[in-house]
């Protein structure tokens, strides 16, 4: 049975013009994913953990006010991080000790080492994992599919 990860969250985009766009999300995916997936991580676009250039956080359950506040602050406050930092602040502000990544793409062993550290698990699906997903980032409407990714 499909369930949905519904949230607030934030597309974060990398290089000379990073720029953090509040986003919202409905993904369907398998109900243990639904249920289990606090703090959640999606690449779209990449195939390699070396620099994504698009990545998704969304805390499911959260409104926008929330995650601006919870997680887009501290991301701001803290300028460049790693992606190791990405994670654990979406982590840390859920109050989750797991991140679920859905991509194409795993972590380089520094991002995973640091990610252990902290006491974080990055939980990797693949991005087939969700089977539609509805994004609405900047007043624009996205939608995704599985089955017109393959």
């Amino acid at each position: 049975m499909e369930q949905y990860i519904i949230g607030s969250g934030a597309m974060l985009s990398t290089g000379d013009g990073a720029t953090i766009t509040p986003t919202a999300l409905h993904a369907q995916v398998g109900a243990a994913l639904a249920a289990a997936a606090r703090a959640v991580a999606i690449d779209f676009e990449g195939t390699a953990s070396a620099g994504p250039r698009r990545l998704l956080l969304v805390a499911q359950g959260w409104n926008a006010r929330q995650f601006q506040s919870g997680i887009t602050a501290h991301l701001l406050a803290l300028g460049t991080c790693s992606l190791a930092e990405v994670f654990a602040t979406l982590a840390r502000a859920t109050g989750s000790r797991e991140v679920y990544l859905f991509a194409h793409w795993l972590p380089d062993d520094a991002t995973a080492g640091a990610l252990s550290e902290a006491g974080i698990t990055l939980v990797a699906n693949p991005l087939e994992s969700i089977d539609r997903a509805a994004l609405i980032a900047d007043q624009h409407h996205f939608l995704w599919s599985a089955a017109r990714a393959a």
